[in-house]
């Protein structure tokens, strides 16, 4: 009889331990929590719709947390559709015990797409006067952008968030009746450091370019 408790218990152990090494190798994918997802999303906005593939949840052992991803989903409000390339995230398996913020880092890849469809989610999610002015200028363009932020315990984004990515054929209509036309450059943006390169464009019919522009931020003021 002990011997077939001991035989059960090894069984078990070891059907346990194969488990571990595949969902930390391998990963599951599922569509099980896709509904809790969009749920998260729709507590923002209900106007947003998510669509979403199968999600993959890896085991990751080192840090004990689950690593999220999915890939090809969309953003629609309205009319309005935004390609999302992947989307990476990261889940503490301590603090979803203790019933805390859990995310540690997110991650957003997005396809390449219309800047105004860009500004039209985010003043749908948080309006404010600078992106009515800002909407009020771009007229044409697209983006392409990698977000990383990461998380406090509380759920606050901490200052070493990083977005980059790139702006093609933009079109502005400056206040002063000015028009920027083809704007073309490579942006890397960190808390109070803003970085473009490779600018290419054409004010007023006068082609400009320049390889590096740099802008920190100190207090008020930014230097450029």
């Amino acid at each position: 009889m002990i011997k077939g408790i001991i035989k059960t218990l090894l069984t078990v152990f070891l059907v346990l331990i194969l488990g571990i090494g595949y969902f930390s190798i391998f990963g599951i994918k599922t569509e099980k929590f896709n509904n809790q997802i969009k749920k998260s999303i729709s507590e923002i906005n209900n106007k947003i719709n998510f669509q979403l593939n199968d999600v993959n949840y890896l085991l990751n052992l080192k840090n004990l947390s689950i690593n999220i991803s999915t890939n090809n989903s969309k953003l629609s409000i309205e009319d309005r559709l935004i390609d999302i390339k992947k989307i990476k995230t990261n889940i503490s398996i301590k603090s979803f015990i203790d019933n805390q913020f859990s995310i540690d880092n997110l991650q957003i890849s997005t396809a390449e797409i219309e800047i105004n469809d860009l500004l039209f989610f985010t003043r749908k999610v948080h309006n404010s006067p600078q992106l009515f002015i800002i909407s009020t200028i771009i007229k044409d363009g697209s983006i392409e952008a990698d977000v990383s932020i990461n998380f406090d315990t509380k759920g606050k984004v901490k200052d070493d968030y990083q977005i980059k990515g790139s702006i093609k054929n933009a079109r502005l209509d400056l206040l002063n009746q000015s028009t920027i036309n083809d704007l073309n450059f490579l942006f890397n943006l960190n808390k109070n450091q803003y970085s473009l390169s490779k600018i290419k464009t054409s004010f007023n019919e006068i082609k400009l370019n320049s390889p590096l522009i740099e802008i920190t931020k100190k207090k008020d003021s930014y230097l450029i």
